[in-house]
Order: structure tokens, then C-alpha cells, then sequence
């Protein structure tokens, strides 16, 4: 027993154990469905096996003593004798040379013969009693008088083989066969099912522990540090509905009055966060993820916000030309514009009560591709810091195409989103290393949708309002008609 085990090391400990019965839980709900299907499907099998395709099979049986020709007592008047006494090792060569006798083709077609059939309806097997001259010959098949007779004509038949290979012998019945009236086998179906299904639900299970023992996702806070080696400035909750009779706004801005007080403090904390962070000269910020659905959308606009309230000139700038998640929220919360500015690249609108400024793309545009790739970019954004407090740029994910790397290098800094338990680390990581190699400043990472209990992972914002979840985040398609999951 180690004494010097500290309490750290055993809380430790206690966390991937936890992590590790979530992320069983979460293989449940995910591929809980693999488990019955292959329950069913192996269920399904051996009920075909064992009930549908079952062929009872009769035994029929007989038991002799095996006697040898004596040569001294045979002499010389042509007349065979045969040695009573115990041939014990004449009975152990019969039953090792039995089978070759009755696989001789002579033995079978006449075996057929007698029974006129094409083939051997019953198979045929020896057994020698331990210690005696004794031999049980047995007949197994599914028919119980083609058995029986199958068993008769090979005790009448065999002698005309087996002379060949042990010599003359004679057998003494013992015990004369019976026609068998009820089949020696039994289908017990019921427990083959119950083995079936039983081996479905391992090799399911199975697959759940593999998935969650190879789950390499952050989880925590501490993840962000140890694992992505950054610093994370801020913790964003999941934010669950609840389930109304009527129809209510599920507008994910803090603006709603519905979406909770612990989503808006998340916030709050975050551009406390935010503003620390930056440093003197930084006023453009990119917001970017790994994959699509992390929810870096939501973060830009949330943060512009919140930003705007303590009295910051806000401008976002929708950057993610392909898929315009900043458009799909201002129209799903009817928020009013007021056109600001209208050129042949880009517009920029005021978003009424949201207290922001928005700029977009024209995409219908061809050179709009070659100024967000060029250093035009760069020189709008230095242009647009001197008008505003701050310029949050909302991109695409950098893990999925290259305009994001490509931005990064026309910021001042970046953050990064991280949804919790969603994109596997090496994918992070890799996206992480991309945007540095562009020289861009990494201001931290957004750990978001985060949840407690048996789901989720730490003590964050636990925010439950009953109901039904609503995540936020979004699944789109990218690189101009290829889908993307």
C-alpha cells in the first residue's frame, strides 16, 4: 500500500475514472443501438439454427462381443473356431479401424443396396467398453427406421470388409437394436436465443468501452491548458430551453430573456476576460473553431454585444463568405437594420437594440474572394480600428478551409472556440498550429457548451431549465457545395 500517495494524485484519480463512466455513458446514448441491433441479429440467427432449420436426429444401438478365428483349434478340416475368451486388443483395433470400414465403398454400396438408397442415410460409429472385448456399434440419422435399418445392414455387411484389415472375427449380440421412437436431441431454442442475444450485447458493449477508452476530446478547463498548452479566458454553458405550450424565441443572443442569467454572466466574465487580455494597439479580433457547430458565431455576436453595453463601438465583420451564421441569427430574432454603407464589395448595417455594426460581403462579387486573400483585407481592418473600439472578424473553421489561416495573418489577435467533448484533440491541435504559423497571436480559447452531471465534465455554469436541449453551433456546407458534417 503506498502511504505517500497525495491527495491530489487521488483526485486525479477520481476525475478519469468519472471522465471515463461519462464517456461510457455517452457510448450508451450514442451507440446503445448497435448493442440491441447485433442483440437482435445474433438472437435472430440462432432462433433460425436452433428452431426454424432444427432436425431431430434419431440413435439406434447395439452391443457385441468380438471374437477372433483361433488357427489351432480352426486345424485342418476347413471348419473356422473362434476364441471365446476375452480379445481385448482385438476390440480397441476394431474401434480405431471402424471408421475405415465403413467409409470402404464396398461396405457403403452395399449398405445402400440393402436399403435402396443413393447415399448412407445414418452415420455409423464404434465404441469399445474399457478393459473388455465389448463394442457398441452406433447409428445416428434423421429418419428413426432408415437408422435402425442403416444399423442392421452394417452389423450383416461388415464382415466382408473388416477380414480384409483385422482378420475373420465374429461378434455376439449382447444387446439387439430397437427402432429409436423419439429423437436423442433436443432444440433447446429458448437458451440458444438467450446465448445469442446475451453475445449481441457484449460485442456491443465491447464497441462502447473501445469508444470510450479511445475518446480523446477536451473536456475541462484543464484540458485547454494541458492538453492545447492555452490559456483559456472563458467558460461558455449549454444552454437548454425550456418547453413552453406556446411558441417562444429561441433566439441564442443575451438579449432574450429567456436563454437565462447564467448564459449573460458567462459573458459578462468574458469580455472582462477579453479586455485584460489585449493588449495596448489590439483592436481587431478573429473568432474561429476547429469544426463547424462549435459555436463561434453565436460567441462573435454575443461578445459584440455584451461588449457594446459598457459603452464599446462595436463593428462584426462576417467573414465567413460560404456560410453566413451571423445573418441566420439576426433574421431568426428580427432585429432591425439600418444601412450604413453600401459599395460594390461590402455593406455595413447597424443591428437595431443588438447596438453593433455589421459588415458584410457581397459574395455575388468576384474580387471580394481576392480581398479577403489579399492585403486589401488588411488595409480595410486598419482602416475600420481607427472608427471602432473593436472589430471582431467571424471566420470560417480554420480545420475545415484556408480562409481563416489566411485572416489570421490580417488580426491583431484570435480566439480560438473549443466545444466541449465535440472535435478530437489532434484535430485542435492541428488547427491551433496552422494559425500560428501564419505568425498570428493566439489570445486564448473559448471552452464552450459546457455542461455538469453525468453528461459533462466539472463544475461549470450548470444551466438546466427542463425541457429540451437547444445546442448552439451549426453544421454547414463548405468549399461551395461539398457537405461537410
Amino acid at each position: 500500500m503506498n502511504n505517500n500517495a497525495s491527495p491530489k494524485d487521488n483526485t486525479i484519480s477520481s476525475i478519469e475514472i468519472g471522465v471515463l463512466f461519462s464517456d461510457v455513458w455517452r457510448g450508451v446514448k450514442k451507440f446503445g443501438w448497435v448493442a440491441l441491433a447485433l442483440a437482435v441479429l445474433l438472437g435472430g440467427v440462432q432462433f433460425y439454427r436452433s428452431y426454424i432449420r432444427f432436425t431431430p436426429e434419431y440413435t439406434a444401438a447395439a452391443t457385441f462381443t468380438v471374437h477372433t478365428e483361433n488357427k489351432v483349434l480352426s486345424g485342418d478340416n476347413g471348419v473356422s473356431a473362434y476364441s471365446f475368451y476375452y480379445d481385448r486388443e482385438t476390440a480397441d483395433q476394431l474401434e480405431m479401424v471402424f471408421p475405415h470400414i465403413i467409409s470402404n465403398a464396398i461396405l457403403r454400396k452395399q449398405v445402400c443396396e440393402d436399403l435402396g438408397v443413393d447415399s448412407m442415410p445414418a452415420s455409423v460409429t464404434a465404441a469399445c467398453v474399457e478393459g473388455t472385448n465389448m463394442i457398441t456399434l452406433t447409428a445416428k440419422g434423421s429418419d428413426p427406421q432408415l437408422t435402425y435399418d442403416t444399423l442392421l445392414s452394417v452389423i450383416e455387411n461388415y464382415s466382408s470388409v473388416a477380414e480384409y484389415i483385422i482378420g475373420r472375427t465374429k461378434l455376439v449380440m449382447i444387446n439387439d437394436p430397437v427402432v429409436p421412437t423419439s429423437p436423442s436431441n433436443s432444440s433447446e431454442w429458448m437458451k440458444s436465443v438467450f446465448y445469442g442475444v446475451l453475445i449481441g450485447f457484449v460485442l456491443g458493449f465491447g464497441w462502447i468501452l473501445i469508444y470510450a477508452m479511445f475518446r480523446k476530446t477536451i473536456r475541462t478547463k484543464d484540458d485547454v491548458q494541458n492538453i492545447l498548452n492555452q490559456h483559456c479566458i472563458g467558460v461558455l454553458p449549454q444552454v437548454v430551453f425550456k418547453k413552453y405550450r406556446r411558441e417562444i424565441s429561441k433566439s441564442l443572443v443575451v438579449t432574450n430573456p429567456l436563454i437565462g442569467n447564467e448564459f449573460y454572466e458567462s459573458f459578462r466574465l468574458l469580455c472582462s476576460a477579453v479586455q485584460v487580455s489585449l493588449e495596448d494597439g489590439e483592436k481587431t479580433v478573429m473568432i474561429t473553431s476547429t469544426a463547424p457547430g462549435e459555436g463561434k458565431t453565436v460567441l462573435t455576436v454575443n461578445l459584440a454585444i455584451s461588449l457594446s453595453r459598457e459603452e464599446k463601438r462595436m463593428l462584426v465583420v462576417d467573414a465567413d463568405l460560404r456560410n453566413s451564421g451571423i445573418h441566420k441569427m439576426i433574421s431568426e430574432g428580427k432585429f432591425e437594420r439600418l444601412l450604413l454603407v453600401d459599395n460594390e464589395y461590402f455593406t455595413v448595417e447597424h443591428i437595431e437594440k443588438l447596438d453593433f455594426d455589421l459588415l458584410s460581403f457581397k459574395p455575388n462579387v468576384d474580387s471580394v474572394q481576392k480581398i479577403v486573400r489579399t492585403v486589401k483585407l488588411k488595409e480595410l481592418l486598419m482602416t475600420l480600428k481607427y472608427e471602432y473600439d473593436m472589430v471582431l472578424v467571424d471566420t470560417p473553421p480554420c480545420g475545415m478551409i484556408s480562409d481563416a489561416t489566411i485572416i489570421a495573418g490580417a488580426v491583431d489577435t484570435i480566439i480560438y472556440v473549443v466545444r466541449q467533448d465535440a472535435v478530437i484533440q489532434s484535430n485542435i491541435r492541428s488547427g491551433i498550429s496552422s494559425l500560428l504559423e501564419t505568425d498570428a497571436n493566439l489570445l486564448g480559447c473559448v471552452l464552450n457548451c459546457a455542461t455538469g452531471g453525468i453528461g459533462g465534465y466539472g463544475s461549470y455554469y450548470k444551466y438546466y431549465r427542463g425541457g429540451y436541449s437547444y445546442n448552439y453551433g451549426y453544421s454547414k456546407k463548405y468549399g461551395y457545395g461539398s457537405k461537410k458534417s
